[in-house]
């Protein structure tokens, strides 16, 4: 996605933005899984002393499996994003003042548009939680005869002794 900034040309002048966009226009975005809806970005762009600060939110829904059942449900992400992006040749002054590491690290544009596309990138892939969980009581399924636990009980014994523990056991019924 990108936002044209040449209207923006006074230090404070603002640029709102809202745009619906496919998901298959990230093809990073594939490793999560299946979107279930577009990517709904809106924010605004305003003029800074260094360059343009860019904040907003982003919205969508992805289908995920739940780590603890293993049966798809849907994930909904509402994550919001700043950044401050620099022109390219300001980037490049400041590598030659000691700023090299700061250099890497600082988001630049080109012309009269700044692409925010790996922002969106990011913030969704930091919003996808680790372990995904369909609801927070969530049972699972049962380690011995794989019965969903959510929907029926199992008559497995939940207290089974880890097998690498029973010799300790032993020791306990000598005395």
């Amino acid at each position: 996605m990108q936002i044209k900034i040449s209207a923006l040309s006074k230090v404070g002048s603002m640029l709102a933005f809202e745009e619906e966009i496919p998901v298959k226009e990230y093809p990073e975005l594939a490793q999560v899984g299946e979107f279930h809806s577009p990517l709904t970005v809106r924010g605004t762009a305003v003029k800074t002393e260094d360059g343009f600060l860019v904040t907003g939110t982003l919205a969508t829904s992805v289908i995920l499996e739940c780590s603890r059942c293993l049966e798809p449900f849907i994930y909904h992400i509402e994550a919001d994003f700043v950044e401050e992006f620099v022109p390219q040749t300001s980037k490049n002054s400041r590598t030659g003042t000691g700023f090299s590491e700061l250099a890497e690290e600082v988001s630049t544009y080109q012309g009269d548009y700044i692409d925010i596309s790996e922002l969106i990138t990011e913030s969704v892939l930091l919003d996808i939680p680790m372990k995904a969980v369909c609801r927070t009581d969530c049972r699972g399924i049962c380690p011995d005869c794989g019965q969903a636990l959510n929907e029926t009980t199992c008559q497995c014994n939940p207290h089974k002794p880890d097998p690498r523990l029973a010799v300790l056991a032993d020791l306990l019924k000598d005395q």
